[in-house]
């Protein structure tokens, strides 16, 4: 899913160290920043990886 005019696209993800999972936006860089936690996961880590398909515009929006 496309968010508005800055075209970042909205998709669950999980983080790499607990695997707790998160809405989350993909930025134009590619950076998955998650939504609603700006200083990343609740265990510390700032690594999150796109759950299913990115292209696959059935993914969850909103987790």
């Amino acid at each position: 899913m496309v968010d508005g005019e800055e075209g970042n696209r909205r998709r669950m993800a999980v983080c790499t160290s607990c695997e707790s999972a998160y809405a989350a936006r993909i930025e134009a860089d590619g950076t998955v920043q998650p939504i609603g936690a700006r200083d990343g996961c609740r265990c510390g880590s700032t690594s999150f990886e796109i759950v299913g398909d990115e292209d696959d515009d059935r993914s969850a929006d909103g987790v």
